[in-house]
């Protein structure tokens, strides 16, 4: 496998399963280099030269260089075409697959966006074409579970997806009791999935008919490993108490009066922090930014930090910047309505990270930080305080660039 190709194969699909992964322009380059990977022996030497040369002055990839890179690759994309359909092909899952997968473990209708679904397959055929059937049935699994593409049991619909892949193109896999739950576990802890590696005939049937059968086998070891895990680690933000008024808490602010981040506050401390303005989704970002606010009455600071600061990480509103946004949005909420937050910097990014990851529930780690302020402490102007976070967390937020 040529080197250049390689590493374009690993930063595209790195690039997709980040949460603003579903730019058009990504997904069309990932498509021409899966088939070019694919078909690459039976490319003509001087298409394969062009690419190479394409490669060798696109990489290390940037907004920029994709675009260039797609429009060099879109010059020979008939060529590319032909190559991969000459090439083995592996049986890889539709999105309708996934959502029937989701389907048949909870009996409830998959409401989950294609594209997320379609970038998560997308990035699992980036691979060597040489690569072993376990090892496509592994990045097929991680991609589904990185991209959350489901409300929930998404552990779940990735491992009966990657054992159906298996056996679809010829891999038996036949799991007891004790080894799916292992295989649940490893898949939300990122540890080795230990997939079965010999081949034989692959299964003639529909994936329809696949996904039936292994349902029927996996789904009860499967829930029952991913709730057990789920109620040992994070617990669903739609599951936190609705926000009450805490007896000893003080009144927040000087004024006594509650105050909020807008969506342009939103869009400028993005701004501020990524030194430029970047493309958003409006409506993920008023989602985001209603995570600040509870149904009835809204009296508990940390409680609405916490929905504030998973609302905002679940929606990632910008292209870029959205976990250092979060960060420094969520001690700006913190700190106008009364508290203070004790958060070293060397921490920061690890602290946000465990949250973003679903290691921390957001509740405990915004009491792991915040405590009430001294009475009388008169706060800064909501722009000016941003300004002194993003000053202090500075090198917090060179390490989440890009996220």
């Amino acid at each position: 496998m040529e080197t250049l190709l390689a590493d374009a194969l690993q930063s595209v699909r790195e690039r997709l399963l980040q949460p603003e992964g579903d730019a058009e322009t990504l997904r069309e380059l990932a498509i021409l280099l899966r088939d070019a990977s694919l078909g690459w022996t039976q490319l003509p030497e001087e298409v394969r030269s062009s690419v190479q040369l394409a490669l060798q002055s696109a990489l290390p990839l940037n907004e920029g260089s994709i675009q260039i890179l797609l429009e060099e690759l879109s010059a020979h994309q008939k060529a590319v075409g032909r190559a991969a359909a000459q090439a083995q092909a592996r049986r890889y899952p539709a999105p309708r697959e996934a959502q029937r997968a989701y389907e048949l473990l909870t009996d409830a209708p998959a409401d989950a966006p294609t594209t997320r679904i379609e970038g998560a397959i997308l990035a699992a055929e980036l691979v060597e074409p040489n690569a072993s059937l376990s090892v496509r049935a592994d990045n097929l699994i991680r991609a589904l579970y990185a991209k959350q593409p489901f409300p929930e049991y998404n552990a779940s619909v990735a491992a009966l997806l990657g054992l159906a892949f298996l056996q679809a193109n010829g891999v038996a896999a036949e799991l007891s009791a004790a080894q799916s739950q292992s295989l649940i576990e490893a898949i939300v802890q990122g540890a080795p999935l230990n997939l079965p590696e010999a081949t034989g005939v692959p299964d003639p049937r529909v994936w329809s008919d696949i996904l039936d059968e292994l349902a029927a086998r996996y789904r009860a070891a499967f829930l029952q490993a991913e709730r057990a895990l789920q109620a040992t680690q994070l617990v669903r933000i739609e599951n936190l108490p609705e926000t009450t008024r805490a007896t000893l808490q003080p009144a927040p602010g000087p004024s006594f009066e509650w105050r909020y981040l807008t969506l342009q506050d939103l869009i400028w401390i993005n701004s501020e922090i990524t030194k430029s303005p970047q493309p958003y989704s409006y409506d993920r970002l008023e989602e985001a930014t209603h995570y600040q606010y509870s149904y009835r009455q809204s009296r508990d600071v940390p409680l609405q930090a916490a929905r504030f600061l998973w609302g905002y990480l679940k929606y990632h509103p910008f292209a870029q910047g959205n976990r250092a946004t979060a960060l420094i949005a969520t001690l700006a909420f913190l700190h106008i309505n009364g508290y203070e937050t004790r958060l070293p910097v060397e921490h920061a990014a690890e602290w946000i990270e465990q949250v973003a990851l679903r290691r921390k529930h957001p509740l405990d780690a915004i009491r792991q930080i915040a405590a009430p302020a001294l009475p009388g402490k008169q706060p800064e102007p909501l722009r000016e305080l941003a300004h002194h976070l993003i000053e202090h967390y500075e090198a917090a937020l060179h390490s989440l660039a890009g996220k």
